[in-house]
């Protein structure tokens, strides 16, 4: 399996992190490192980290004159188009690209405004956009790290809750079940999370 376009962090960065000099767990280690984009992606509301186009992605019409971005930054937009059929059969136009732009404001989920309103409705406007980050930040990939390294340092003792070796025993404190939380890697995504409305 070869390791997903918008992976947080590369397979020679956690080999590194694990102190890990051979190849014998590459698959195993891109494995963990896509699922557990997935995991971070999901964790804030499936927002995309790496520089991604979008193409033709839908919205609901707010009633206001902003929608907020599923994905930010922003980095080009190149199509603003509104539905003017249903949204079984729709019949999409462009919208005046003088009165529609793209706001960041750098806190939180960027915008998409229009002079005019965006009138209310399911699924009745759409753009095609690239957003995300070219260069993954610190902070991001030091996430997916933490996660990755525990993912694959417990992966043979899941579940168990003591063990023996040799003369020695130890016994694994409780989890809440959230294991984002558990290693506090919640304090770092939170930032990224896109607020719930």
């Amino acid at each position: 399996m070869a390791l997903v376009s918008y992976a947080l962090t590369s397979l020679v960065n956690i080999k590194e992190v694990l102190g890990i000099t051979t190849s014998d767990d590459d698959e195993l280690l891109t494995n963990i490192i896509n699922r557990v984009t997935d995991i971070i992606e999901s964790y804030c509301n499936g927002r995309r980290f790496a520089s991604t186009v979008h193409t033709q992605e839908e919205y609901n019409g707010t009633g206001t004159k902003l929608i907020n971005a599923r994905h930010f930054p922003i980095t080009a937009v190149t199509a603003y188009q509104e539905n003017n059929g249903t949204p079984g059969t729709a019949d999409w136009d462009d919208l005046q690209s003088d009165y529609v732009k793209y706001i960041d404001t750098g806190q939180g989920p960027g915008q998409f405004f229009y002079a005019y309103g965006f009138e209310r409705g399911v699924r009745n406007y759409r753009f095609s956009y690239t957003a995300g980050y070219t260069t993954i930040p610190n902070d991001l990939e030091e996430a997916c790290i933490q996660l990755a390294t525990w993912i694959y340092n417990n992966r043979k003792s899941k579940g168990m809750k003591s063990e023996t070796l040799g003369d020695r025993s130890y016994t694994r404190e409780d989890r809440t079940g959230n294991i984002i939380e558990d290693l506090g890697i919640d304090l770092i995504l939170e930032k990224y999370r896109i607020p719930s409305i």
